[in-house]
């Protein structure tokens, strides 16, 4: 049991010597003329001043000269047909149950639109549609509470996916007296539509 504690530590001390030993034979068998040589000394990099030249073209655009206009008679005035029924746009249905402030709808412009993820089963027929989806934007710009308002066609899963990727959507937030606010109602409309 003794041997078992000595022979390694014995070995240990011996090899440690020989190591120590091998050391000092390389380093004291070191070149000492080399050592001797003066460095080498390397001179100040040195830069010219130059003279400084912009290389710019001017190119001088013509004037086109401006379009004759066909002389209006009596006869052209009144040339126009129109038609007689009229043609109705109208824009999204908004849900009742969502109070939405007009105003804002025309001050909010996304910095980050996510794309949203085309439904399968209308990709696979080719079916185009799309969702129109509220917001709350928060102070820091992010959205949250998305809510479908109006989704065409119904049931192709055009509202879930435009409800998805409305979560991601980001916003410069309103600022007003230095201090960001928080809107609701802001609508985004998600077009999907086939590459053509």
């Amino acid at each position: 049991m003794r041997i078992r504690k000595i022979l390694p530590a014995l070995s240990g001390v011996i090899v440690t010597f020989l190591l120590v030993t091998l050391m000092y034979q390389l380093i004291d068998s070191g070149d000492i003329e080399v050592d001797e040589v003066p460095p080498v000394q390397i001179p100040d990099t040195v830069h010219k001043d130059r003279e400084v030249t912009e290389n710019v073209q001017s190119s001088e655009i013509e004037k086109l000269e401006d379009p004759v206009e066909p002389p209006v008679t009596p006869d052209m005035e009144n040339d126009i047909e129109v038609p007689s029924t009229k043609v109705v746009i109208a824009g999204p249905r908004p849900n009742p149950e969502i109070e939405i402030d007009t105003p804002v709808q025309r001050e909010y412009i996304p910095v980050y639109v996510p794309q949203p993820q085309y439904p399968r089963q209308a990709q696979t027929r080719g079916k185009e549609g799309y969702a129109v989806v509220a917001v709350t934007i928060t102070t820091v710009g992010d959205v949250r509470d998305p809510v479908m308002v109006e989704e065409f066609p119904e049931g192709w899963g055009f509202g879930s996916a435009a409800l998805k990727a409305a979560a991601k959507l980001k916003y410069s937030p309103k600022i007003v007296d230095g201090a960001p606010q928080e809107v609701s109602g802001v609508l985004y409309k998600f077009t999907f539509q086939m590459a053509k």
